[in-house]
C-alpha cells in the first residue's frame, strides 16, 4: 500500500495523475490515504528510479531499519541533554530502547510511525538544543529542527502540528523555570532574541515546505488540508476490528485505556519500572534536573494518550501510531536509573546504575536474539510473554513470518508434473514472495475459512482473524502442518499439505443439492483432516438433507468443539434440534447462538 501511495505521488509530480489526490476509487485500506504527507514513500520511490537494479522493497526496509536507529540516538541524545550531559543517562536510553524488541522489529517493518517517531525525536532534541544552547549555535540547531519538523510532518502532517505544540510546551516550561534561561532572554542583547526567532521560524518554515513539496493534496490547501488532516487523524471515520483482551472490538470503541495497556505489557520491565521509579523519585529528580525538564518529559510521554483518551479517539492495531512518545518513556525510565547514585556514596559503585539497567535488559537482550526475525511480538513478563498473549492479544499482525514459510515453501515443496504447484495464504500479498519462481509456483489470497472449497497444494495461515476460541483452546493450526515459525512454542504461522480434494467436491456437491454425493465426500475428507469446523458444518447440513438428523448433531457439535465463538453453528444446531423435536437442547443452542451475538453488539457499542 505504501509502496503505491509512492508511486501515486511519482506519477502526480512527473506523469500528471490525479490519484494521489483523492483514494475514495480505492479499497477500504486506502480509505483517505491522501491525509498523510508522502515525504517517506515518494523518496522511496525517487531512490528506486535512481537505483532500478535495488529490489524496492529492499530499498524500503533498509531505509526503514535506518530511521528507526537514528529515532534510537536521538533518544539517547535527548537523555544526555536532559540528564545535565551525563553520557552514562544517555547511554541507559539507548540501551533500553534498542533492546525494546517491539520497537526494534517495527523499526524493519513500519514506514509510517518509525519514520515519524524519528522525525519527531530529530525535532524535538534540536528544539531543547537551541534552549539549552541559546545565545549560539542557533544554525546547527536551526537545522536540526528543521529536518525533524520536516521528517515528521512530511509523514505524518498531523503529528508535525503536535510538534509544534511540545515546542510551545518545552519553550514556555524552560522560561518559566529555568532561571538562567529567563535570565538570557531578559537582560540579552535584543538582537539575540530577534535573531533566535528568526532563526526558529525558518526551521519551521523550512520544514514545512519540505513535507508539503512531497504530498500533492496538502499542496492544494497548504494550510486548510494540513488542518483537515488534523482533524481526521484524531478521529479516524474508517472502522475496523480490532483484537484486545481475547474479543474483537471496533476500533472506535475500545477501553480508555487500551494504548497505555499496550504500552505497559509489550515494553521491557525494567523500562516500565523505571518510569514509575521515575514519579517516585520526582523530588529528586526536580533538584538535579529541573522542573522544566521533568515536566517537559510527563507532558511529552502522557498529553498524547490522555488526549485520546478525552477525545474517544479512533485507534488502530497496537500502540503503533503512539511510537513517538515511547522515547519520553525511555528518557524518564534512564533519568531514573541515574537517580539511584543519589543513594550510593562509595566511588566504586558508581557505575551501579548501569548494571541495573543491563541486568534488568538482560531477559529482553536474550529475547532479542532468540526470536529474530520476530522480535515485534514481544511481550513481557507482565502478560506471561508471548505465551501468555496468545489469543489474547494480536501477535504477527504485520506477517512478518511470511517470508520464512515461503522460504520453506520454495525449498521443500514438490514439484508437480503438468501444473504449478499451488500456494494460498491468509496473509494479503504472499505471492509477492514467489516473484522468481512463478514458473512453477502459483499463489493467492484464500480466507481462512474458505480453505476446504477452493483448490491448493500448500495453504499458509497466520493467526490473525482467527477466532479467539480456536487460539484459547488449542485448535489453531489445524492438522496436516508441514511447517510452523514458532517464538517461544508460540506458533505466529504455518504451512498445510493438503492430503485430500474430496472437500472440494463435497462443497461443489452440496451447492448442487446432490446431498448423497456431499455425505460420500466429506467423510472421505475428514478421513485426513478432522480439524476444519466449516466442513463439519456442511457436511452437517449434507447428512440433515439426507434424513440423518443424529449424525448431523453430531458433526454440528464438533464445529463448536473446533471454534466455540462462531454463532452460526449454534444456530444451525438449534433448528437440527426442533427437527429432532428435542426443544430444550434447540433453546439452549439459540441462547448460546444470542449470547455471542449479544456479545459482539455489546463490545460493539461499550465506550
Amino acid at each position: 500500500m505504501q509502496i503505491i501511495y509512492g508511486q501515486d505521488v511519482w506519477n502526480y509530480f512527473f506523469h500528471g495523475d490525479k490519484q494521489a489526490l483523492d483514494y475514495s476509487n480505492k479499497a477500504l485500506q486506502y480509505d483517505k490515504m491522501e491525509y498523510y504527507g508522502g515525504l517517506y514513500d515518494f523518496s522511496m520511490e525517487a531512490l528506486h528510479h535512481l537505483f532500478p537494479s535495488v529490489p524496492i522493497l529492499h530499498l524500503r526496509h533498509f531505509f526503514n531499519a535506518l530511521t528507526g536507529a537514528l529515532m534510537m540516538i536521538f533518544t539517547g541524545l535527548l537523555a544526555y541533554r536532559l540528564s545535565g550531559k551525563n553520557w552514562m543517562t544517555g547511554c541507559i536510553a539507548l540501551l533500553f530502547i534498542v533492546f525494546s524488541p517491539r520497537i526494534f522489529g517495527e523499526s524493519m517493518n513500519n514506514p509510517k510511525d518509525i519514520p515519524f517517531a524519528c522525525g519527531f525525536m530529530i525535532g524535538v532534541y534540536g528544539w531543547l538544543a537551541f534552549l539549552q544552547d541559546f545565545p549560539s549555535k542557533f544554525l546547527r540547531n536551526s537545522i536540526i529542527i528543521a529536518v525533524g519538523f520536516a521528517i515528521a510532518f512530511g509523514i505524518r502532517s498531523a503529528g508535525g502540528l503536535l510538534m509544534g505544540v511540545y515546542f510551545v510546551v518545552m519553550t514556555a516550561l524552560f522560561y518559566w523555570f529555568n532561571k538562567d534561561f529567563q535570565t538570557q532572554v531578559k537582560e540579552g542583547n535584543y538582537k539575540y532574541v530577534k535573531k533566535a526567532g528568526l532563526f526558529l521560524l525558518g526551521a519551521l518554515l523550512v520544514g514545512y515546505a519540505i513535507g508539503l513539496l512531497a504530498w500533492p493534496w496538502g499542496l492544494q490547501s497548504p494550510i486548510a488540508n494540513p488542518l483537515a488532516s488534523l482533524k481526521e487523524m484524531s478521529q479516524r471515520g474508517v472502522v475496523l476490528r480490532v483484537f484486545f483482551e481475547g474479543v474483537f472490538r471496533p476500533n472506535n470503541h475500545m477501553p480508555w485505556y487500551y494504548e497505555l495497556k499496550w504500552i505497559c505489557m509489550s515494553n521491557p520491565v525494567i523500562v516500565i519500572l523505571g518510569v514509575l521509579l521515575f514519579f517516585i523519585l520526582i523530588g529528586k529528580a526536580f533538584a538535579r534536573y529541573g522542573k522544566a525538564a521533568v515536566l517537559f518529559l510527563i507532558f511529552a510521554a502522557f498529553f498524547t494518550p490522555l488526549y485520546m483518551i478525552y477525545k474517544k479517539s479512533s485507534v488502530h492495531d497496537t500502540w503503533r501510531h503512539l511510537f513517538f512518545i515511547y522515547p519520553f518513556w525511555i528518557v524518564m525510565a534512564s533519568l531514573a536509573v541515574s537517580l539511584i547514585n543519589d543513594f550510593i556514596n562509595k566511588e566504586k559503585l558508581k557505575m551501579l546504575p548501569l548494571a541495573i539497567a543491563v541486568i534488568g535488559l538482560i531477559p529482553a537482550i536474550i529475547w532479542t536474539f532468540k526470536s529474530h526475525p520476530n522480535q515485534y511480538v514481544y511481550f513481557n513478563e507482565f502478560v506471561g510473554g508471548i505465551q501468555g498473549a496468545n489469543g489474547y492479544y494480536d501477535t504477527d499482525y504485520y506477517q512478518n513470518s511470511g517470508l520464512q514459510n515461503a522460504d520453506w515453501i520454495i525449498k521443500n515443496a514438490q514439484h508437480i508434473p503438468g501444473r504449478k504447484v499451488m500456494v494460498a495464504s491468509n496473509m494479503l500479498g504472499f505471492d509477492k514472495y514467489f516473484a522468481k519462481d512463478t514458473a512453477w509456483l502459483e499463489a493467492s489470497y484464500l480466507r481462512f475459512n474458505e480453505r476446504d472449497h477452493k483448490g491448493w497444494d500448500y495453504y499458509v495461515t497466520y493467526s490473525r482473524y482467527i477466532s479467539p476460541e480456536q487460539l484459547q483452546n488449542d485448535k489453531w493450526p489445524p492438522a496436516n502442518v508441514v511447517h510452523e515459525v514458532k517464538v517461544d512454542d508460540v506458533v505466529l504461522s504455518a504451512v498445510i499439505k493438503r492430503k485430500s480434494n474430496a472437500s472440494i467436491a463435497a462443497y461443489d456437491s452440496l451447492q448442487a443439492k446432490n446431498y448423497a454425493a456431499a455425505v460420500n465426500l466429506y467423510e472421505e475428507y475428514i478421513k485426513t483432516d478432522a480439524t476444519d469446523e466449516n466442513v463439519f458444518a456442511n457436511y452437517g447440513i449434507a447428512l440433515a438433507s439426507t434424513g440423518r438428523i443424529d449424525d448431523a448433531v453430531n458433526a454440528l457439535k464438533k464445529s463448536t468443539e473446533i471454534d466455540a465463538g462462531n454463532p452460526q453453528f449454534y444456530q444451525i444446531l438449534a433448528q437440527l434440534y426442533q427437527a429432532k423435536g428435542d426443544q430444550a437442547n434447540a433453546q439452549q443452542a439459540m441462547n448460546q447462538a444470542n449470547a455471542l451475538i449479544m456479545r459482539e453488539q455489546e463490545l460493539a457499542t461499550e465506550e
